[in-house]
């Protein structure tokens, strides 16, 4: 048998030149076991690619390894190709992410300072000659700089973003003070007050006696207020808060190049 006793195929002869050649591989003689071994090497894989199997290659535990380049629609590719095309597919989305992004457009992100094309929104002044497709845009509604060469991005930092219209600022440029709405009430002095005398905040607190003139004028009740009783937003707060969560502002400044 052309095997050593390690199982290493030993018989000095180029098979593989054999199969490209279309040199049919033979044994010197036809019992079952040379016939299988004819067969498989017939059938055996060529580095290269060129020879077709004729069945399904069942590997085992063994790996095949140096795979040609790939160029047609049907080929396996090799590790080192598969990377390759899974890094240039990162960049495509990367870059077509960016270019979606219009000059003007805004951003949140964990980061804190800025990069590639975004600047963060902090009010910071920067050049109107190094950013002048997003001057264009802005102008100075955000600040002027210095009057001359420079101006501001918009400073989001501690502010909601909202949507322009409805009861909101007229434009995008200008930031709403926080406000409350007002909260009414209203009580009614007098003895033997009932529930229905206090409205809004107003409540019946304590009773007591109210005497004057050494009478007795009966039981009535101290008005106290809280505006909890209007709703329970009130005092949870030392300002206006709703639950939030914070995040940095970018603004897009510079198209992709």
């Amino acid at each position: 048998m052309p095997f050593d006793s390690d199982g290493n195929f030993s018989r000095i002869h180029n098979w593989e030149d054999d199969r490209r050649n279309g040199i049919e591989i033979v044994t010197d003689h036809h019992d079952e076991e040379d016939d299988n071994f004819a067969n498989g090497l017939s059938q055996c894989l060529l580095r290269d690619g060129r020879a077709p199997l004729k069945d399904n290659f069942d590997a085992g535990n063994f790996q095949i390894k140096n795979l040609r380049q790939a160029n047609l629609d049907d080929d396996a590719v090799n590790f080192a190709q598969l990377k390759s095309q899974i890094s240039e597919l990162k960049t495509a989305l990367l870059a077509n992410v960016n270019s979606s992004a219009k000059i003007g457009d805004i951003k949140m992100s964990v980061l804190s300072s800025n990069h590639d094309n975004w600047l963060l929104c902090n009010g910071q002044e920067v050049n109107r000659a190094d950013y002048p497709d997003l001057f264009k845009v802005i102008g100075i509604s955000f600040g002027s700089g210095n009057g001359t060469t420079t101006f501001n991005v918009p400073d989001y930092r501690g502010k909601f973003i909202r949507g322009l219209g409805g009861d909101s600022a007229s434009d995008i440029y200008t930031t709403q003070a926080e406000g409350l709405p007002n909260i009414t009430g209203s009580f009614q002095v007098k003895a033997g007050a009932s529930a229905s005398d206090w409205t809004g905040s107003f409540f019946a607190g304590e009773s007591i006696t109210a005497d004057q003139y050494g009478g007795t004028f009966g039981r009535t009740n101290v008005t106290q207020f809280s505006a909890q009783k209007s709703s329970a937003i009130y005092g949870a707060s030392s300002h206006v808060t709703p639950i939030n969560q914070a995040v940095n502002y970018f603004i897009k400044v510079k198209e992709e190049v």
